[in-house]
């Protein structure tokens, strides 16, 4: 539980001005899936990057594999957010276990794992952190607060969706259930009454990073929040963080498919024969074991047969056979899994780029930069997109910013956008500017949101195109630019400052919050001009800003407002003189003590 800090020193001086008190509510911050600009979702990645940040807790998504295993999934399929593809409830564990799903949202999270359920209620029972589980496949609610209970974990975790709904005799041991209050429902009797029947006031605050929002949630005495930023909330619960130094999440241990032994050569002769036989089989399953037993044996002994069933006239042989290439392969033989970019059927297809993905063939890169012009299906030309991001040649960016334009499918659009962010070019700023500001409806806003972490991949030559989409009517376009600038960090501060005089006042206010954010004290002058702005809104994001900078140069300018009639700025302005005189306060401690002998 976080309380609500006093403004302590200044409320002496000021008693008159509202602020929180000590008697507020306790409030906990949940971050949806993860943080949202920092880490891939639903992984372990996104669990230890909470519990570094000191966050409460998290949400995640439970979805069951083919072969009963309860793990960390949003989607119906695996396409979005791992290397592979397939509904999840049509692959077992072992196979999951093979596709990277971390890889899509930063080379710094290659090697990330789907994980087991089990797996993630002992990290936060070791790490102390909570958890709300979604559940989103029916009939999984018992198998899940069974697992819970089994795993000690019943007061660490809030029952949301079907769970609240499953008829177990004795509920409160399975978890602390949450009731969901919509914003016109927000009101303290209430939330008095769902605290009378022992229960916990739940708020949802999504695609949203507007302080006043969150801090009208915690006056009202909510006790979860659930935030797609929560270092905003934190940050107004002055919990310390620094969201510019991100520490690189270590990589679970992975064991590796490839595995070269010295194991006999006949009995290894005769038991790829076997595998090879079943592969054939017509039974799926079967079939699939056997690719998956072929890929940890030696290379030498599986990689001729497996290239030889790519001829095979059934459409599941040449899939599976492909799939198992992918891991045992390598670039020497990508001219003959390169051969089924042709194939009469789309999955052979599909299988096929995923394998020389994962071969890492950049000697298939024209040929694949061909296939994405003419190919129809929209699966295929999807993962041809990442797989071009992952070999990252530049000569796929014209073929990528081509399709990207013409392209009417935002799910495809996405790939490309993924694979541009991958390449890192500066010739497809423009392209990526120009989604990002696309109003394409609910559709685009998965794109629109890559677009922005691609722009900030590419670094510093962006910040022009990424300033610019700060003056975007859309809210949305500006919070996704603005965090994309938030981390490429110094080398935006200059183009910020400018962008405080922009006509725009969104475009104004902005800028000021992301200076804020970044904390570059270069930016403390310009801040300091901003109070003078007409617009009260950007004269609270200034006056927070250069709270959150602390530089006591701003000390004699803020304290003009903590009077003001708007309550916005004269609160933004007292928080700020709080933390300024506490980080003053904090280095003269920390001089006095470096001083004794």
């Amino acid at each position: 539980m976080r309380y609500i800090p006093i403004i302590t020193s200044c409320l002496a001086i000021f008693p008159s001005i509202p602020v929180f008190s000590e008697d507020a509510k306790q409030v906990e911050i949940f971050a949806h899936h993860g943080v949202l600009e920092d880490v891939p979702e639903n992984t372990f990645a996104a669990l230890k990057r909470v519990v570094e940040l000191g966050i409460d807790g998290i949400e995640v998504d439970i979805r069951q594999t083919k072969d009963n295993q309860l793990v960390l999934m949003c989607d119906e399929t695996i396409d979005r957010t791992t290397d592979g593809k397939g509904h999840v409830d049509q692959l077992s564990y072992a196979e999951l276990q093979q596709y990277d799903a971390g890889l899509w949202r930063g080379s710094e999270f290659g090697k990330e794992r789907v994980p087991l359920l089990s797996d993630v209620l002992q990290f936060c029972k070791i790490n102390n952190l909570t958890l709300i589980l979604n559940v989103k496949q029916t009939c999984l609610e018992k198998q899940v607060l069974d697992l819970v209970k089994s795993c000690g974990m019943s007061s660490q975790v809030y029952l949301w969706g079907t769970l609240r709904n499953s008829n177990t005799e004795d509920a409160e041991s399975y978890g602390k259930e949450l009731v969901f209050i919509s914003p016109e429902e927000m009101k303290e009797e209430r939330i008095n009454s769902i605290h009378e029947e022992k229960k916990y006031a739940f708020s949802v605050i999504l695609e949203s990073d507007t302080r006043k929002v969150v801090k009208d949630r915690i006056r009202i005495g909510v006790d979860v929040i659930l935030v797609d930023y929560p270092c905003v909330a934190m940050d107004i619960l002055d919990i310390k963080s620094q969201i510019t130094s991100r520490k690189k999440p270590k990589n679970r241990a992975v064991v590796s498919p490839r595995q070269e032994t010295s194991n006999n050569t006949p009995y290894l002769q005769e038991q790829v024969k076997n595998l090879v036989k079943t592969i054939e089989d017509t039974d799926y399953d079967k079939a699939r074991t056997a690719a998956m037993a072929l890929m940890v044996l030696p290379r030498q002994h599986t990689v001729s047969p497996l290239v030889k069933l790519l001829r095979n006239k059934n459409p599941q042989v040449k899939q599976n056979a492909a799939w198992a290439l992918g891991f045992c392969g390598d670039g020497s033989i990508s001219e003959y899994v390169q051969a089924l970019l042709k194939d009469k059927n789309p999955m052979v297809r599909r299988e096929a780029v995923l394998a020389l993905k994962r071969m890492g063939a950049i000697q298939s890169v024209p040929a694949l930069n061909g296939a994405l012009k003419t190919e129809t299906d929209q699966g295929v030309r999807y993962d041809i997109a990442r797989t071009l991001g992952t070999l990252g040649d530049q000569s796929s960016v014209f073929p990528l910013t081509t399709v990207l334009l013409k392209e009417k499918s935002w799910y495809v659009k996405s790939g490309c956008v993924e694979a541009l962010g991958h390449i890192g070019s500066d010739k497809a700023m423009e392209t990526l500017a120009r989604i990002l500001v696309t109003d394409g409806g609910e559709d685009a806003a998965w794109t629109r949101t890559k677009a922005a972490w691609a722009l900030e991949a590419i670094g510093e030559e962006s910040v022009p195109f990424l300033t610019s989409a700060l003056c975007d009517n859309e809210e949305a376009t500006r919070r996704r630019a603005g965090w994309a600038l938030v981390k490429i960090g110094t080398p935006a501060v200059k183009a910020l400052t400018s962008s405080l005089r922009e006509i725009n006042k969104r475009a104004r206010e902005r800028a000021a919050l992301t200076l804020g954010w970044i904390g570059n004290e270069s930016a403390v002058t310009s801040l300091i001009w901003a109070l003078k702005d007409k617009e009260p809104s950007v004269v609270s994001a200034a006056a927070w800003a250069l709270g959150r900078i602390g530089n006591p140069q701003a000390l004699s300018a803020l304290q003009e407002f903590v009077n003001n009639e708007n309550h916005d700025i004269r609160e933004n302005a007292i928080e700020a003189m709080e933390r300024i005189m506490a980080q003053k306060e904090k280095t003269a401690s920390y001089k006095t003590g470096a001083q004794k002998p």
